[in-house]
C-alpha cells in the first residue's frame, strides 16, 4: 500500500520557501550595508554576493539586475514608514482640533524612521521619487501620500481641494522628508532630541 506523502511535501515546500524568504532577507541586508557607507555607483551585483556570503548565481535569481534590487530595497522602506505611521495613527480622533496632534504624531514617526538609518534612507527615498508613477513602487507610494494629506486636510480643512492634487502630495511628501532627512544627517542627536520633545507633548 502507498503510503501518503502529503504531508511531507507540504513540509519540504514550507521549509525551501523559508530558506528562499532568508537567502532574500540576506541579499536585502548585504545591499543595505553597502548603501549605508556608500552610494548608488557602489552598489553591486558582485559586491552583494560577496558580503552575503552567496554566489552571484543566486542573487540572480531573485534581481535581474542592480534596479531591481534597488526597487525591492526601497519597496522595504516603503513598507517600514506605512507600518511605523499606521501604528502611531491608530488612534486617530477624527474631531478638527485634534489634527495638529496627529500631524506632530506623524513627523514624529517620519523623523524616527529616518533617524535609524538617514544615509540610506536618503538614498531610498531618491529612488521612491525617482519611480515611474505606474510601477509597483510609484503606486506603493500613493497610500503614504494619502496619509499626508489627509492630515494636511485636516489641520486646513479650507484648503483641502487644493491639498488633494498630485503635485501637492508630492510636494509635501518631498518637503517633510527632506527636510528631516538633511536634519538627520547633520546632527542626529539634536533631531533625537526634537523627536523626544514632540512625542513628549503630541
Amino acid at each position: 500500500m502507498k503510503k501518503d506523502r502529503t504531508h511531507i511535501t507540504q513540509r519540504a515546500r514550507s521549509g525551501s520557501q523559508q530558506r528562499s524568504q532568508k537567502t532574500l532577507d540576506n541579499l536585502c541586508k548585504a545591499a543595505c550595508r553597502i548603501l549605508e557607507h556608500g552610494d548608488i555607483p557602489e552598489l553591486t551585483t558582485q559586491k552583494v554576493a560577496e558580503l552575503s556570503g552567496y554566489g552571484v548565481g543566486t542573487l540572480y535569481q531573485y534581481f535581474s539586475n542592480k534596479e531591481e534590487l534597488l526597487e525591492t530595497l526601497a519597496m522595504r522602506e516603503l513598507d517600514r514608514m506605512l507600518s511605523v505611521a499606521g501604528k502611531i495613527l491608530a488612534a486617530w480622533n477624527a474631531r478638527p482640533n485634534d489634527a495638529v496632534t496627529n500631524s506632530r504624531r506623524l513627523i514624529a514617526a517620519m523623523i524616527e524612521i529616518i533617524g535609524e538609518r538617514p544615509r540610506l534612507g536618503g538614498i531610498l527615498r531618491t529612488v521612491m521619487i525617482n519611480a515611474p508613477e505606474e510601477s509597483e513602487l510609484g503606486k506603493g507610494l500613493l497610500p503614504y501620500y494619502g496619509l499626508i494629506v489627509d492630515i494636511a486636510c485636516r489641520t486646513h480643512p479650507e484648503r483641502s481641494h487644493r491639498l488633494q492634487a498630485a503635485s501637492a502630495q508630492f510636494v509635501l511628501f518631498r518637503a517633510i522628508s527632506s527636510t528631516i532627512q538633511i536634519a538627520a544627517v547633520e546632527r542626529p542627536s539634536l533631531l533625537a532630541a526634537v523627536n523626544s520633545k514632540m512625542k513628549w507633548s503630541g
